[in-house]
């Protein structure tokens, strides 16, 4: 099921084309209206498919039959569209190479009797056969678009409702994947699994820290593996061919992961290399199956019962609120505030929030409202460019007080600023290498963080999730 706390977002992501016909685009904003955070495409309670029978199965029609000119619109006979999750097409669209000469092919799409299965197997759950013909439908409809194009991409005259309604069909079918059911049979000898159920799987991150989610982690990596796997097998023929035939057998091997068979004018992949496909790609769903029961919402740092998992708990509300005022909803409880990289990523924007609210710049784990502190305070002050004497009188401490809290903000900016780039492959922070070799060296000496992190001018928690990665890696490579 589709998480409250962004369903809000999600929504005005997947918004109709702006080119649809009024109509379609007054029924596409009743279903997205009508959608909340229990909708699931399985469920009896609060479904979803009947929306889209009620408002757009018409209008759809409409826009169909509008469209006089020629194109692929046998692509989409066979089902209405509230009805295209539970029935394959009658016909689909398969990417082949026309070869006219000797010079090179071009890259087209044959139309044709699919020979997929009407009825849904035993052995697939109800979900997974919804979005296996939303897929299939999903290509039709993107060889359909293109008939509705001319050689300059441009619409051909009157075209363009249709296309936008196809589009936004499109978009629809995306935000499907979304709403899946919180519990799922799986195989028929996986029934005491637990399906992959937050939405959305790629994007989950950890509610202590910038960290994606143990879940979603494990999902990348089998996405990585499996992209790879099926470039081995397609690269393996030892035929010399070109680089958009290479492209169309790529494509034509993913055709596999949700067709039931590839068509007679596939004639790039063999019988062979198809079989080991399905091989791949049928490990690669129970993977993901058994991922299904890994932590949506906490990072292999703050593993429930770990004591990171504990020592930063008492910072979560903290942490989500700070997290709502950089994204501008809300507001900072803090005087000095760190500011967030350059063209910053999520991750970067929730290492901000993180590093933020562990800066000890005052109490934010008591439950009343937070005071600010010395350095806030002086802080302040200077904005309000008054001098150190005045500060120290009003606040009742030496002047020597007051230097060493000023020092100690620009020794904490300089902190943040030092691990506030993430790197993209590894979730943790960006350091230049001989940093990175300290950090070593003082880690197999038996150094504590805290003093490794005063060494090398980061945060502790920098450190930490640097030391936890140096010491995977080397696990990983023994």
């Amino acid at each position: 099921m589709a998480r409250l706390d962004y369903l809000t977002n999600l929504l005005s992501v997947y918004d109709h084309d702006p080119r649809c016909s009024r109509q379609f685009a007054l029924g596409y904003s009743a279903v997205l209206g009508s959608l909340t955070a229990s909708s699931s495409l399985t469920s009896k309670r609060y479904p979803i498919w009947p929306l889209v029978r009620k408002n757009l199965d018409g209008p759809f029609d409409q826009c169909l039959a509008s469209y006089e000119g020629e194109w692929a619109k046998r692509l989409l006979a066979g089902a209405r569209l509230s009805e295209m999750a539970h029935s394959p097409p009658l016909s689909y669209a398969s990417p082949y190479i026309a070869c006219p000469g000797i010079y090179g092919g071009v890259l087209t799409a044959d139309i044709l009797a699919s020979g997929s299965v009407a009825a849904r197997p035993e052995n697939i759950p109800e979900i997974d056969w919804q979005f296996l013909n939303l897929d299939r439908w999903d290509s039709n409809i993107m060889f359909a678009i293109r008939s509705l194009l001319d050689s300059t991409g441009v619409p051909f005259e009157g075209a363009e409702p249709l296309c936008g309604a196809l589009e936004s069909v499109r978009d629809l079918f995306r935000l499907m994947r979304h709403f899946r059911p919180q519990r799922t049979k799986a195989l028929r000898d996986f029934d005491a699994l637990i399906d992959d159920r937050t939405r959305p799987q790629d994007g989950g991150f950890c509610e202590l820290c910038w960290r994606v989610s143990i879940r979603s982690n494990r999902l990348q990596e089998l996405a990585a593996q499996q992209r790879h796997e099926v470039r081995e097998i397609v690269r393996s023929a030892q035929c010399q061919l070109s680089d958009e035939e290479q492209e169309a057998r790529l494509a034509q091997a993913w055709m596999l992961e949700s067709s039931l068979r590839l068509s007679p004018s596939c004639t790039l992949i063999s019988k062979a290399e198809a079989a080991k496909l399905r091989l791949v790609f049928e490990r690669f769903r129970i993977e993901r199956i058994v991922a299904g029961n890994l932590s949506c919402r906490y990072c292999h740092v703050h593993k429930p019962g770990s004591p990171k998992y504990h020592a930063d708990l008492r910072y979560k509300a903290a942490f989500q609120r700070h997290l709502t005022a950089l994204s501008g909803t809300g507001r900072s409880e803090f005087a000095f505030n760190f500011r967030a990289p350059s063209a910053a990523d999520t991750q970067e924007i929730r290492k901000v929030a993180y590093d933020q609210v562990h800066s000890g710049l005052h109490v934010v784990t008591a439950r009343k409202a937070p005071s600010l502190g010395l350095r806030e305070k002086v802080w302040l002050m200077h904005a309000e460019g008054i001098s150190q004497s005045e500060m120290a009188r009003r606040l009742g401490i030496s002047r020597q007080a007051i230097s060493k809290a000023k020092k100690s903000l620009e020794s904490l900016m300089n902190t943040h600023h030092a691990g506030s780039y993430i790197n993209p492959l590894t979730g943790e922070a960006q350091v230049p290498d001989p940093v990175r070799k300290v950090i070593r060296d003082a880690t197999m000496k038996g150094l504590s963080i805290t003093v490794i992190a005063k060494e090398v001018g980061l945060s502790k928690g920098t450190v930490d999730g640097l030391v936890r990665l140096m010491g995977s890696s080397k696990h990983a490579k023994s």
